[in-house]
């Protein structure tokens, strides 16, 4: 009995242990520029950074695009979903009212998905301020939110890609 129980404890461990793992390092607002240089650096061509606000529905989703040698930068795009319809028309109100330039696109799937998609280019820090508006602002969190980041399609080499 006594190791069956030490067997199933072990087994929660392991599990609680991948699914914090599966949701990334643990940022502050302030630090999350880091792993937004690392996706302008180190990604490849469709590489994202996804920003995922601990304990909340929310999330933020940046994609590295590479048009040629040289030619590349990040974007985020926001879906227009019901979790995240009334952020979407306030962003899309703060990008009207400020002049902002963004473009909705829509991905047809089973079911077509409307996104916001602002093009930072190279500007890591505007999108950084960016992002910290949305969650500050939009999301209602404080500067003390806990953060989750995970960076996929990247090189683990401190290397820049650009072609």
């Amino acid at each position: 009995m006594i190791i069956i129980a030490l067997l199933l404890l072990c087994a929660l461990g392991i599990v609680l242990l991948v699914y914090k793992g599966m949701k990334g390092p643990s940022r502050t607002l302030e630090d999350l520029i880091v792993p937004i240089q690392d996706l302008l650096r180190r990604g490849y061509d469709g590489g994202i950074l996804l920003i995922d606000v601990a304990h909340k529905k929310y999330f933020l989703q940046l994609r590295k695009y590479i048009v040629g040698a040289g030619n590349y930068g990040i974007e985020l795009c926001f879906p227009n979903s019901d979790w995240s319809h009334d952020v979407f028309q306030k962003l899309r109100e703060i990008c009207n009212r400020e002049k902002i330039e963004y473009v909705i696109t829509e991905k047809n799937d089973t079911s077509p998905i409307e996104f916001l998609c602002i093009d930072f280019g190279k500007d890591s820090y505007a999108a950084h301020e960016f992002i910290k508006r949305i969650i500050l602002e939009l999301f209602g969190m404080d500067n003390n939110v806990k953060l989750f980041v995970r960076l996929e399609n990247a090189t683990v080499e401190d290397r820049l890609i650009d072609r």
